[in-house]
């Protein structure tokens, strides 16, 4: 932290950083990202994990720590100045048409790494390091005979290059309602199913919270300044019941009522 203040002070750059969101730390969302405010932080990258893990619970959990975090940027008239990703209305929280049917992450061949021994995978996560003993490294080329040398490599990278969201998705996330915004990792699909073409949902709680918790924040927020516009809320009340019971969501209903879609 006192680089950080070093930094900022003497450089006057503007700072960003990356939090990633576990099961082991989702309580502590609000107290982190308002530190990081407090730090001189203005641009606020954080999402939850991937992988196998996430409960009711957790998601519950996530939504109190967004009410928090909401309460204290509208008390403080931050969301002009503050970038927080996971709060993002634009993307997050609508349906994707079919023609939306890009894969979401740079796994599949876009952030190349090379290992110690100068092995090349689509992104670190492909490693023996990342991958234990779960499947195969997913290497791809080495810095000696290049990318694409051998059969394997050449039949992994085409794999790749097929991987789209109608490929890897079922029916229910391809037509989800709030589809936008919902992520996923090639790699860690990989490791799961043994394919980077089938597409695991475990965050798929966690992003129902977010899209809740983004309802909470904007809609308030733009009442507060007698905005407009409105949040639309997308999510079905089943889904909803699951994380907030019924009396929250409908308050999050009546927030959203009136004025334009944002």
């Amino acid at each position: 932290m006192a680089a950080v203040k070093h930094y900022h002070d003497t450089y006057g750059v503007q700072i960003s950083s990356k939090m990633t969101i576990a099961p082991g730390n989702v309580v502590y969302i609000a107290k982190a990202v308002i530190s990081m405010i407090e730090n001189g932080y203005k641009d606020i990258n954080l999402n939850c994990v991937y992988e196998e893990g996430w409960t009711n619970e957790h998601a519950k959990i996530l939504y109190e720590q967004i009410k928090i975090l909401s309460d204290y940027l509208i008390e403080n008239n931050l969301l002009d100045d503050i970038r927080i990703s996971l709060l993002e209305p634009e993307y997050v929280g609508k349906p994707l048409g079919p023609d939306n049917n890009n894969n979401w992450c740079g796994g599949n061949g876009l952030m190349i790494a090379v290992d110690y021994k100068g092995d090349i995978f689509p992104c670190l996560r492909y490693m023996g390091s990342s991958l234990g003993d779960r499947q195969e490294p997913y290497v791809i080329g080495n810095v000696y005979d290049g990318i694409m040398t051998k059969k394997i490599w050449c039949d992994r990278v085409d794999c790749l290059s097929c991987i789209t969201r109608r490929s890897q998705s079922t029916d229910e996330c391809f037509n989800c309602p709030i589809a936008s915004g919902c992520s996923w990792c090639t790699a860690y699909n990989y490791e799961v199913t043994g394919t980077p073409n089938k597409r695991l949902t475990y965050i798929c709680i966690m992003h129902k919270a977010r899209v809740l918790g983004i309802s909470y924040l904007w809609n308030n927020w733009y009442r507060k300044i007698d905005s407009n516009k409105r949040y639309k809320l997308n999510i079905p009340r089943e889904w909803a019941m699951d994380i907030i019971g019924r009396e929250e969501f409908d308050y999050l209903l009546k927030l959203s009522e009136g004025g334009e879609d944002s």
